[in-house]
């Protein structure tokens, strides 16, 4: 059988019911974060911004602007190893292409999703191939959401071989510097949803793909890549991607998560922000640059993915950490003194455990002395989880400023509850399809 038609038959026959228990809540929390994400990013202006695009009225719009404001957001899951963020792809893939589901089919074609897209990055390196300018998560997506419309629609083996193959063809992933407020980020990754689910239509309708597509050197001499393929194939039955699915805690680039809760945990501890002259920062050198660089007032990005003005919220504006849109943090200038106070120096040692685990360590010069934090694996990743207390806590943080206290705890306990029966994934769903443009 051809690497492709390993994977369709994967896709068309996998069952989430085979998943040991812890797994499979594991996965039904990520979803329940992506639907917080979703309504999070729905009421800030980028997410606003974002689902205004989408009022064309084609039929892949509901769930590729979805995916494409729940990115948004930053606070959605994230795979370390395949450096893919894959449930914010596959929860509205699944639900949101009107192919109304019964709670097990949507379990078990968000799984599939989800595997996929953490597979193909592994297999890319998406970790190394992120700082060359290919987005590990654009690139999976059509793949990912080809193999959740195939399955939802009943494909049979061909016609599933063709959609993935077809989805692979249209990947690209390429990115260069986005500038600026809003980002075009977003945009490129409701393109790759709408491939995706194009490629799976035209299958579905005839269209023929190439189902050798995996068994040469297509990915490198197409693409450019130096794919190990074995981990799109090898142990298909087994999952290489939950074990491995790790959450945030707030907004941030995964990359500046360690060193800013190396702060947190010195300022819980007792350390007085008074009391700071001056903060080392050291990260693997893999994206030591991309957290360090100059801090754009502009540019909501900027005050996420830079280190500096993280840890400038940590020690000032706490709750700022949960704000989506940081329009009035990036102007306030007491941040900006205390970021100043931050450096970012690249360690070797940290590169070792890269990119299974995304350490940081940092050195605070007080006024006594100079008193140090080390994080090997950050609050949120799969090694050091967020328990279900904290994934409410931060739901809560995330959604009451728009909803309210009490709306927000509706809001987690739907996602929570989506799949125990048809109804609650059916108010699930509505809960997602109310933020969509058509529902406003």
């Amino acid at each position: 059988m051809t690497g492709l038609g390993l994977i369709a038959d994967y896709v068309r026959t996998s069952s989430s019911a085979d998943l040991p228990a812890p797994q499979r809540a594991h996965l039904r929390r990520h979803i329940a974060d992506a639907g917080v994400a979703l309504v999070a990013g729905a009421h800030s202006p980028e997410g606003a911004s974002l689902l205004g695009l989408g009022q064309t009225g084609d039929w892949t719009e509901a769930p590729a602007t979805a995916a494409g404001v729940i990115r948004s957001t930053e606070v959605d899951d994230i795979h370390l190893g395949s450096c893919t963020t894959p449930t914010s792809v596959a929860m509205p893939a699944a639900l949101l292409i009107g192919a109304q589901p019964s709670p097990e089919q949507a379990e078990d074609a968000i799984r599939i999703g989800v595997e996929l897209m953490v597979r193909l990055g592994l297999a890319i390196n998406g970790p190394q191939v992120l700082y060359k300018g290919v987005w590990p998560t654009c690139f999976a997506t059509p793949l990912g959401v080809a193999a959740i419309a195939a399955r939802l629609w009943g494909l049979d083996q061909e016609a599933t071989v063709n959609a993935l193959s077809m989805s692979l063809m249209v990947s690209s992933g390429r990115t260069g510097r986005f500038q600026g407020t809003p980002t075009g980020r977003w945009v490129l990754l409701k393109c790759a949803v709408q491939n995706g689910l194009r490629a799976a239509h035209a299958a579905r309708n005839g269209y023929k793909g190439d189902p050798t597509l995996l068994d040469g050197e297509w990915l490198k001499n197409a693409q450019g890549l130096d794919a190990d393929l074995s981990l799109l194939t090898s142990g298909l039955g087994e999952s290489l991607s939950l074990p491995g699915l790790g959450a945030k805690p707030f907004s941030t680039a995964r990359q500046a998560l360690a060193p800013t809760q190396a702060l947190i945990d010195l300022l819980d501890g007792g350390l007085a922000v008074e009391r700071i002259s001056a903060i080392r920062v050291f990260v693997p050198p893999a994206y030591a640059h991309m957290i360090s660089q100059p801090i754009d007032r502009h540019s909501r990005a900027s005050g996420y993915v830079s280190v500096r003005f993280q840890m400038a919220l940590a020690a000032l504006r706490r709750e700022g950490l949960w704000d989506l849109d940081r329009t009035l943090l990036m102007q306030d200038d007491a941040l900006h003194a205390f970021a100043a106070r931050v450096t970012v120096e690249p360690d070797a040692e940290l590169q070792k455990a890269y990119p299974a685990r995304w350490q940081g360590r940092i050195e605070v010069t007080t006024d006594e002395g100079v008193v140090s934090r080390a994080i090997e694996n950050a609050h949120g990743d799969a090694a050091n989880p967020l328990e279900n207390e904290e994934m409410e806590k931060k739901a809560i943080a995330l959604l009451s400023p728009a909803l309210g206290e009490a709306r927000a705890r509706v809001a987690w306990a739907t996602g929570v509850h989506a799949f125990e029966s048809s109804a609650s994934l059916e108010a699930f769903t509505q809960m997602l399809q109310a933020q969509l443009p058509a529902a406003r």
